[in-house]
């Protein structure tokens, strides 16, 4: 199994992507430490507000190795810049991006010793446009160049840096929209529907894995298409 006597950190692992991601590495070995704020079904499960520095030095506290850190945790407000509230803004910000800083951070003194992988889930509204989602894409967007800068800063160190931008995915974060609307976000993929969060896992476990031991500071698409452009014959 990939991950055997591997220690895997996964923030946001009570639900969605998180919560497969996760899944998907213990069932190939991997020892999981769970981050949430909520409780997970994890054997190691630490209740955690990662944007909180304290919270997060002692969620990681006793730990001895770290082999790969998933920054899943994510939070959406959908609104354009002059509708968004600050408290919004810093309420985005806070969980996406100094969330996966500050876990990053924490874990990286224990992931020097035998290297590692850090993956990011940033989203494909980080590399195209899409309306009335502000503060969610610069949070995204932050990620991806977070990434790249960290791939950059650790690769003497053996820690690869990557980031995965999913298209629009079946996750609690779009548990209350209409019919109308899901149809509408579906046909904006030209595989012609949304994501499972199991479609991400494959590509995930990949890269946190030996296999991807020659890949670092990139941003994968896994998206149904949704980058490639919009399929209807306009």
């Amino acid at each position: 199994m990939r991950f055997s006597e591997k220690t895997i950190v996964v923030t946001g692992a009570a639900s969605g992507l998180g919560l497969a991601i996760a899944q998907g590495a213990a069932a190939e070995g991997a020892r999981i430490i769970a981050l949430d704020r909520t409780a997970s079904p994890f054997a190691d499960n630490r209740v955690c507000d990662i944007a909180d520095e304290d919270q997060v030095k002692n969620a990681l506290g006793g730990l001895s190795r770290i082999d790969a850190v998933v920054n899943s945790a994510g939070i959406a407000r959908r609104a354009k810049v002059d509708e968004t509230s600050m408290a919004d803004f810093d309420a985005v910000m806070a969980v996406n991006l100094r969330g996966a800083f500050l876990v990053s951070k924490y874990a990286l003194a224990l992931m020097r010793p035998q290297g590692g992988s850090i993956l990011h889930l940033s989203s494909g509204v980080a590399t195209t446009g899409t309306r009335n989602r502000a503060a969610y894409t610069a949070s995204k967007g932050a990620l991806l160049s977070l990434t790249r800068n960290m791939a950059l800063d650790y690769a003497a160190d053996k820690i690869r840096v990557n980031c995965l931008c999913p298209g629009f995915v079946n996750t609690p974060l779009l548990a209350t929209i209409t019919p109308e609307r899901r149809a509408k976000l579906a046909a904006l993929h030209p595989l012609g529907r949304l994501g499972e969060a199991e479609d991400l896992v494959p590509m995930a476990l990949l890269l946190i894995s030996d296999q991807g031991s020659w890949i670092t500071g990139q941003a994968i698409a896994v998206d149904g298409g949704y980058n490639v452009g919009h399929s209807d014959d306009i």
